[in-house]
């Protein structure tokens, strides 16, 4: 009898839930489309929702993650003007991490999947605090996500891109995109003056491992999260100097660097960052 009960409680609860995604859904629809638009830039997040952000971020990677070290965070808050934080991306937690190394308003490039989630609700949550989607469905090389990206640079904004793309669950660093540093320098043409891109490194006591790789993206992350007693060893982040784009231009003999290599430049430097087994930390 009591089975019954329960069933029928989460019966109604789910059905409740799914009423709600719906209304929502319909009463949101034009902001939906927009947080869910590649290249849509919402308006800039206000310090109580880069709060409401805040709060939530430390929620997940309490659950998720446990504690998390922050190394060379001074390098980071000394640095004035326009900006990119890009760091390895081995698991779903750095999206929640990010914002407790920024403590303050900045923009997160998203995968479109991520915004488009419980029907784009949680684009419309995430936009308000600083999300943008970037879609991989559109054909256009990343020309929209660029310029949606350049368009904070040159608001003086700080963004967090992982270069990578996609999460892999390893240590290990993936091929990098060349969105990075385009954008930077796009920007710092725009401006007339450089742009800095701030290489970090995230590492955590314990990796689900890439043999996650074979399921779909969003079954991965709800495994992980539910996995929590498992994986939840902390983790450290480590910051490094901050690039300017004169250094992504040109090299120490004057030529002139291509965006590949530029890129690995920026590989390198997050790559150097990493501090090793978590036993040194905790």
């Amino acid at each position: 009898m009591t089975h019954l009960v329960l069933l029928a409680l989460t019966t109604i609860v789910a059905l409740l839930a799914l009423a709600y995604i719906t209304y929502k859904r319909k009463s949101l629809k034009g902001a939906i489309k927009n947080v869910t638009t590649c290249g849509y830039v919402a308006p800039k997040p206000s310090l109580k929702d880069t709060g409401k952000l805040l709060s939530f971020s430390r929620v997940l990677t309490n659950i998720q993650v446990g504690k998390i070290v922050y190394i060379g965070r001074e390098k980071l808050e000394s640095l004035r003007g326009p900006r990119i934080i890009s760091a390895n991306h081995p698991h779903w937690a750095d999206a929640a991490i990010m914002p407790q190394l920024v403590l303050g308003p900045a923009r997160y490039m998203a995968h479109g999947r991520v915004m488009q989630f419980f029907g784009g609700l949680l684009g419309v949550y995430l936009s308000k605090r600083g999300a943008y989607a970037a879609n991989d469905d559109i054909k256009d090389g990343g020309t929209r996500t660029r310029a949606g990206a350049v368009e904070m640079l040159t608001n003086k904004e700080t963004l967090v891109i992982f270069p990578e793309g996609l999460t892999n669950f390893s240590p290990e660093m993936g091929q990098l995109k060349n969105g990075v540093v385009i954008i930077a320098k796009t920007a710092a043409a725009k401006l007339g003056k450089p742009v800095y891109v701030v290489p970090s490194y995230i590492r955590y006591g314990k990796y689900p491992g890439p043999w996650l790789a074979k399921f779909d993206r969003a079954l991965q992350f709800f495994m992980v999260f539910l996995a929590f007693p498992i994986f939840r060893r902390g983790a450290v982040v480590v910051v490094g100097e901050p690039i300017s784009t004169d250094e992504l231009y040109t090299k120490s003999d004057g030529t002139l660097r291509s965006d590949d290599e530029a890129t690995e430049l920026l590989k390198t430097r997050i790559d150097v960052l990493d501090p090793g087994e978590m036993n040194n930390h905790r």
